[in-house]
């Protein structure tokens, strides 16, 4: 532990430097905080500004100061913790509600950021993310909530910040408002129209164009896409993608939403009395799941007259073969970082790899 900070007084030139000596010998100067300025030590010491500047210039080329890029000095101990680059932000749901997906997005992230040597911020939200279990709507927090979290979180990190992401579930119309605060951020796993904004998202046409070719290479009739709910950008964009590559092709998709036990029950229902070949396209894993249980448990075979394939793809579907048209969310969350940390901030898509599985 530091000794109690000593006193800068004096007089003459002399007097200062060997004050300074002392401080940088006997490490008696709190680490992280700057040696006063030329102007308070001139006047400490009797002496002029100028002479002040050249006695710390001489203990700073002698390595026994630090000079900071501010002007600033430092004990030379302080240079290895304050020349650090400025951390990621991410501002993210709370970590006991992380996801499969939000798993591999964050280890992209740290990957990205071990590269860059550049520490992670996270800032987790109560109010961003509310769900009672993994197949439950997710409730958001109210506009006015999310505006106050987000001006909470740049009054207190703004100045010590290099980038931040933001968790998918950020709306736009909040981030709107912080055109000019939200520096080098990134939204991930979803488009933003916001032109300040980067983002790395799905490629869910690409996604889309992969289930169709599958449905009509393994001569499935019909296609009918499964929502966890309503109003999850992610899944609502791969359904309209959905919508648009199977024009055409396989007729006019059915879209049904998978929010209670109910409405699972009559997915159930109807596919015992459907005859023509279906395909279920799941837009999230979890979803995929809890349809390939229930199809099992009601002695409907998978695949055979109904097959199942889920357009997420993360290590809940795969660990279990189910067939997937999915993303790398873990080079998702890297590819975030490296564009907050070092730009330029533009929209990717990463493209869909289709996973051959066991159950279309």
């Amino acid at each position: 532990m530091p000794r109690t900070k000593p006193s800068l007084h004096g007089s003459g030139v002399a007097a200062l430097r060997e004050r300074l000596f002392e401080v940088t010998r006997t490490n008696c100067w709190p680490l992280l905080e700057a040696l006063p300025v030329t102007r308070f030590l001139g006047e400490s010491f009797g002496i002029s500004n100028v002479s002040a500047f050249r006695v710390l210039n001489e203990l700073s080329d002698g390595g026994h100061l630090w000079r900071a890029a501010n002007g600033r000095y430092f004990l030379p101990e302080a240079r290895r913790m304050l020349e650090k680059p400025a951390p990621v932000a991410c501002l993210i749901r709370k970590l006991e509600r992380w996801t499969e997906v939000s798993q591999e997005i964050m280890h992209g992230v740290d990957d990205a950021c071990g590269e860059s040597d550049r520490a992670m911020l996270l800032v987790h939200d109560r109010v961003l993310f509310r769900q009672t279990d993994p197949n439950a709507p997710t409730a958001i927090g109210s506009d006015r909530n999310l505006r106050q979290t987000m001006e909470d979180f740049l009054r207190v990190h703004f100045e010590r910040i290099g980038g931040v992401i933001l968790d998918e579930l950020w709306p736009d119309r909040v981030l709107a408002g912080f055109k000019k605060q939200l520096r080098s951020g990134v939204v991930v796993y979803r488009r933003t129209k916001l032109p300040f904004l980067g983002s790395v998202s799905a490629d869910v046409s690409g996604a889309a164009r992969l289930v169709a070719n599958h449905a009509k290479q393994n001569r499935f009739e019909k296609i009918s896409i499964l929502l966890p709910f309503r109003g999850y950008q992610p899944s609502d964009e791969m359904a309209h993608a959905l919508l648009a590559a199977a024009k055409g092709r396989l007729g006019k998709p059915s879209v049904a939403t998978l929010d209670s036990p109910a409405s699972l029950q009559g997915l159930v229902a109807g596919l015992r009395k459907e005859r023509r070949r279906t395909l279920l396209v799941a837009t999230e894993d979890n979803a995929a799941v809890a349809v390939l249980d229930a199809l099992r448990q009601a002695g409907i075979a998978v695949p055979g007259r109904v097959g199942l394939v889920t357009t997420m793809g993360s290590r809940i579907a795969l660990d279990r073969s189910m067939t997937a048209a999915g993303f790398d969310f873990r080079l998702m969350g890297a590819e975030a970082a490296r564009m907050a940390i070092g730009g330029p901030l533009q929209h990717l898509n990463l493209p869909a790899a289709f996973s051959p599985g066991t159950t279309a």
